[in-house]
């Protein structure tokens, strides 16, 4: 009886962290009707990489250190998806990620997520949700906080 009981309160964690990881969010909306979503791999990143022409040295070097991208699109969904998806957001674990940048203006709300190990940034997860469109963009690789803020300050 005791490790029927064990095994169905692991179980039941491996359920919960499941139910509100980035990859089961991902998977869950990328099938549905009107879903735009991108994977890129790092092979195509380092084409990609390899076809930067004219760019400043500044944002080559930041492209070297993303491992790979991934973004979805909802912006052509039903309301019940979007509802959906801004619930679902709204259960991801924000012990894994900290919390960077939050947005709410105008009924739009931005949420920019990191998760860290040290002083580097491993993952950065930008949330964006309207009535009109939400969309979710997954950045993996190693990169320090001074790289984003060179990002940020190039693109101002």
């Amino acid at each position: 009886m005791k490790r029927i009981l064990t095994c169905l309160l692991l179980l039941l964690a491996v359920q919960l962290t499941w139910a509100s990881s980035v990859n089961s969010i991902f998977h869950e909306f990328k099938e549905e009707r009107n879903a735009e979503y991108v994977s890129v791999s790092p092979f195509l990143l380092w084409i990609g990489r390899l076809a930067m022409g004219n760019e400043d040295e500044a944002t080559k070097d930041i492209m070297k250190k993303v491992k790979s991208l991934r973004v979805l699109d909802l912006e052509d969904c039903s309301t019940a998806v979007k509802e959906r998806f801004a619930k679902r957001i709204g259960q991801l674990k924000e012990d894994k990620f900290e919390s960077l940048v939050r947005i709410n203006e105008d009924g739009e709300k931005v949420n920019i997520l990191v998760q860290q190990k040290g002083d580097e940034i491993r993952e950065l997860l930008i949330v964006c949700c309207s009535p009109d469109d939400c969309a979710l963009v997954d950045i993996r690789g190693n990169f320090k906080e001074s790289d984003l803020n060179r990002l940020i300050e190039m693109n101002n």
